[in-house]
């Protein structure tokens, strides 16, 4: 006899902490490597000054010298896309501070890595379908129970 819906093992904090770690790294990825908004389409290009004076390594504390917009100077925006909290219910990433308003700043300016009503891109959530959906077939299989019956 199946067990009832409320004995099926609700997903745990650790297992939303690793999907959200997975997501913010699949986020600056498909933003640094692939110069893609949350729509895949490639980035709005710089201004033609911006971007020799990254491509000639003007900047303080620049890591990139990349004219290809991939929305990394420093690093420091990308690198603070982190899990913000979990807990048995979800995931919570983003960015904070100065780096939230880069983020915003950069929508305003035509690149958009994330929006409310379009967090993440469709491969990435696509990911986390795949993710969410494994662990409901565990959780839903780690209930099952066979009954066998002899008849005759």
């Amino acid at each position: 006899m199946a067990k009832p819906l409320k004995d099926i093992p609700k997903t745990k904090a650790s297992f939303w902490k690793k999907l959200g770690d997975e997501v913010a790294e699949r986020i600056r990825v498909h933003t640094t490597v692939g110069g893609k908004d949350v729509n895949n389409k490639n980035f709005k290009g710089y201004s033609s000054g911006y971007a020799i004076a990254k491509a000639s390594g003007r900047f303080k504390r620049q890591s990139s010298r990349s004219t290809k917009p991939n929305l990394t100077l420093t690093g420091d925006m990308m690198r603070n896309l982190q899990t913000r909290s979990a807990t048995n219910d979800g995931v919570i990433i983003g960015w904070s501070g100065t780096n939230a308003e880069k983020v915003k700043w950069n929508e305003d300016m035509g690149r958009t890595v994330t929006t409310e009503r379009k967090p993440v891109s469709k491969g990435i959530e696509r990911f986390i379908d795949k993710q969410i959906n494994a662990t409901i077939d565990r959780n839903i299989k780690a209930t099952n129970e066979t009954k066998t019956f002899v008849i005759g």
